[in-house]
């Protein structure tokens, strides 16, 4: 019953409060105007984040976890303050890469929380504790950032990805973390109501950079804590979708000599607005954490081995959705009309099929040295522009 209570109590505490965040922030001019790889066709208002981190605050507070809970607070307001300033003027990443880092610090040597075991046969990582720890942290953190590309795209993976968590946590027996996960079930689903389909809010950073934190502390508290039934790789088979997507943009871009914290168009979601809608796409990547989730949960109990092989194959599924997604080319951003997607370029094509996983990996097109430019069929005639 407290957890059905505390899902609901942050649900209608950020429903009412999302008015109020959408007025402040237009007041503001705390606003996020469409062109550049923005998909949106009208000025929207950021500072979402505040609304659920609002929501979900209270709860909080009456849940009795002593320091560790503290100073997972603290750090939470450290990132959502930074997201605050960052959605307001830009910041740059490599300071909300120092503010992670920051945050990580308060959680690791101020809450003692580290990951020890990886449930690889039982593996104790020792020495590395601390150091797989942030990257952990930093890494879950910037994939849910990333993520947050379409309207309600981060929000409802997170949303999938708590609700799995708390389930988790009831099985484990884990209070402190199956209370705070449905707390932002609620929370995210009152968000919802204000950012899916239609958004008249985004969440900004302030509300992705403290979702990941948030996801990946939980995640370690779930699997971490002594005696815990929960296979550490649970919580990557939840998240597996926004954590191979980064994984793979990261290498696409050092691949092509670029910085790997350089924004462009070359993730999945990107890439599916090439043959689907926003809405639609969003659909489809709700569908896929829901189906890596259940399966995940479905293998509660378990060793590791059952885990490795659907992070496996999850992973080679979503190469190969990459990889038939790619155009040859340098691949551009999609416009969305009332008829449909329409390519900026339409004498690009998409590969005719998933030709290896490699190629899917790479999903942007990158061309390697040496090799020539496809020749342009002079035949071919250019597809009409969509009224």
């Amino acid at each position: 019953m407290k957890y059905l209570m505390a899902c609901l109590v942050s649900f209608l505490l950020t429903a009412i409060i999302t008015p109020l965040i959408i007025r402040i922030a237009t007041a503001c001019k705390c606003v996020d105007v469409p062109g550049d790889r923005r998909v949106h066709a009208k000025t929207t208002p950021r500072w979402g984040g505040l609304a659920f981190f609002a929501g979900v605050l209270p709860v909080l507070f009456f849940v009795k976890a002593g320091s560790a809970l503290s100073w997972a607070l603290a750090a939470s307001l450290l990132l959502v303050g930074i997201g605050i300033v960052d959605d307001l003027r830009e910041l740059g990443w490599k300071t909300k890469l120092i503010g992670t880092v920051a945050a990580a610090t308060l959680v690791i040597f101020g809450a003692h929380t580290a990951i020890h075991q990886i449930g690889v046969y039982g593996a104790n990582v020792g020495w590395l504790s601390i150091p797989l720890t942030y990257v952990g942290i930093i890494g879950v953190t910037n994939a849910i950032n990333l993520l947050d590309g379409l309207n309600g795209l981060a929000g409802g993976v997170s949303l999938l990805a708590f609700l799995f968590m708390g389930i988790a946590a009831l099985f484990a027996g884990n209070v402190l973390v199956a209370l705070v996960c449905f707390a932002f079930v609620g929370a995210l689903g009152g968000f919802l109501l204000y950012n899916f389909p239609q958004a008249k809010i985004f969440m900004g950073d302030s509300g992705s950079i403290f979702l990941g934190f948030s996801l990946s502390l939980m995640a370690v508290l779930l699997t971490q804590s002594p005696g815990s039934p929960v296979n550490p790789l649970f919580p990557v088979l939840v998240l597996l979708l926004p954590i191979f997507d980064t994984l793979r943009v990261l290498f696409v871009r050092l691949v092509s000599g670029k910085n790997p914290f350089h924004a462009d168009n070359l993730h999945l979601h990107y890439l599916i607005l090439q043959k689907l809608s926003p809405l639609n796409a969003v659909l489809l990547l709700w569908s896929a954490t829901a189906i890596a989730g259940g399966t995940a949960l479905l293998m509660l109990g378990m060793s590791s081995a059952p885990y490795l092989s659907a992070v496996l194959y999850g992973s080679l599924v979503l190469a190969g959705l990459a990889g038939a997604l790619t155009r040859r080319g340098t691949g551009q951003m999609p416009v969305h009309e009332k008829n449909g997607p329409r390519l900026l370029n339409p004498r690009n094509s998409l590969l005719p099929s998933v030709a290896s996983v490699a190629r899917g990996l790479q999903g942007s097109g990158v061309r390697a040295r040496g090799s020539r430019r496809p020749t342009p069929d002079p035949a071919r005639k250019p597809l009409k522009r969509s009224s």
